[in-house]
């Protein structure tokens, strides 16, 4: 609902007839509405680390496979939802952090701790040498997910994956050890 309405779009009565929960449950457990976007966004943010450690933890391939596994990942989640669903942090960002700083420190916490697990990846590129050294493995984390949230944005706009298909299909240029090719692989 989040992601279709906004935050200001959607009603907790709204929230409770899809989950068919009475309101004294919603209360008791999250207080407000305001608390209950926390959680959702908490578990939003759960769920981008599972991903990215669903990646980090496919043995068979290298750091930089491990990465255009993620980016086809997402694509593949973004595709499934016929590309109305993007970034839920980069949504409440844009909807909800301009006017309140608890929301803004909130969405800002999930963005590093995702940027931190994608810094980990480009790390393990280093130590394994799939991925160019001529960067801190810190700015090419921050690059990874500016380039990410940037396509992702366009993806809600443009109703198409192509933005971030391209961010994909640059990666070689991106992080690539020159001279080494590389070879395409996705995560199944």
């Amino acid at each position: 609902m989040f992601y279709a309405t906004g935050f200001n779009g959607t009603s907790v009565d709204d929230v409770l007839a899809a989950a068919g929960a009475p309101k004294g449950s919603f209360y008791h457990h999250f207080g407000s509405k305001d608390d209950f976007a926390f959680a959702v966004l908490e578990e939003y943010t759960k769920q981008q680390l599972k991903t990215v450690e669903k990646c980090a933890n496919a043995d068979h391939l290298s750091a930089y496979q491990k990465i255009e596994s993620y980016f086809d990942t997402l694509i593949n989640r973004i595709e499934r939802s016929r590309c109305k669903m993007a970034c839920l942090a980069g949504k409440f960002s844009s909807e909800l952090a301009p006017n309140s700083d608890a929301v803004s420190s909130a969405v800002s916490a999930s963005l590093e701790t995702w940027r931190l697990a994608i810094t980990e990846l480009v790390a393990a590129g280093h130590q394994d040498g799939s991925i160019r050294k001529d960067m801190a493995p810190e700015q090419q984390g921050f690059l990874l997910q500016a380039l990410m949230q940037g396509s992702l944005v366009m993806v809600l706009a443009d109703r198409s994956t192509d933005n971030l298909i391209t961010i994909r299909n640059m990666l070689p240029q991106l992080l690539s050890v020159p001279g080494v090719a590389k070879t395409r692989s996705t995560l199944n």
